[in-house]
């Protein structure tokens, strides 16, 4: 198991919940490859923390579909399947698009704001090629919206979602075309917002991630293809 050079003595957060943040983030960005084994002696090394934490973490990323694991064989990395793209990105692009009509006339001035923010932020950070500060950029942007719209099961599920799709999302913000047709479809769903239209700011959101889907379906089967070689 590839554990990152260093240490990571955990301080303050909870055992459970700094290894779990950890390995999240590691599989997210592909330090933990698909199928690659997770060991959990390794891992209480590396924090320095006995193996009941490190446990409890992989059990939260098993339920979250993140690890698969195989009682008595071993804990491996979720391998990515193409199917579960369609099946991740089409409920998020109701939800948001719900989200989205729901913030309409709720937004504020500061809103406004930390959108634009997040919009200047996420082209300065594709300019100099930073995928992962693009991506950051990115939920923030979605992350305003959602809060906006005061309905807090939509959060909650969106939340869910996100965690699988940041993971795809990795890989598909490395393409500068990719990049440049999320930024301007951000910019429509601020004009939309800014007009309190509710109808074309939910259809402008739903239609952003369909075509997000389609890119990273493209984008994950060749990465699979190459992988595979």
């Amino acid at each position: 198991m590839p554990v990152p050079q260093g240490s990571g003595v955990i301080h303050r957060k909870s055992a459970r919940q700094a290894v779990y943040e950890t390995v999240c983030d590691w599989i997210i960005t592909g330090v933990l490859e698909p199928g690659e084994k997770i060991l959990d002696s390794e891992l209480g090394e590396y924090f320095s923390v006995s193996r009941t934490p490190v446990r409890e973490a992989l059990q939260l990323l098993q339920s979250q579909k993140l690890v698969l694991v195989m009682p008595g064989r071993a804990t491996v990395v979720a391998p990515l399947d193409t199917q579960d793209i369609e099946k991740c990105y089409r409920p998020l692009a109701d939800l948001e698009a719900l989200a989205a009509e729901l913030a309409c006339g709720k937004l504020t001035e500061n809103d406004f704001f930390e959108l634009e923010c997040a919009l200047r932020d996420a082209k300065a950070a594709s300019l100099r090629d930073d995928a992962a500060a693009v991506m950051a950029c990115d939920e923030r942007f979605h992350e305003r919206i959602v809060q906006a719209a005061g309905n807090e099961y939509v959060t909650e599920f969106s939340g869910t979602l996100m965690l699988h799709i940041r993971r795809i999302k990795y890989h598909y913000f490395h393409l500068p075309a990719m990049r440049e047709a999320s930024a301007a479809q951000h910019t429509g769903i601020v004009e939309a917002l800014r007009a309190e239209n509710a109808p074309l700011a939910r259809d402008r959101m739903r239609e952003h991630w369909l075509r997000a889907m389609r890119g990273c379906l493209n984008e994950t089967v060749a990465y699979l293809k190459k992988h595979e070689e």
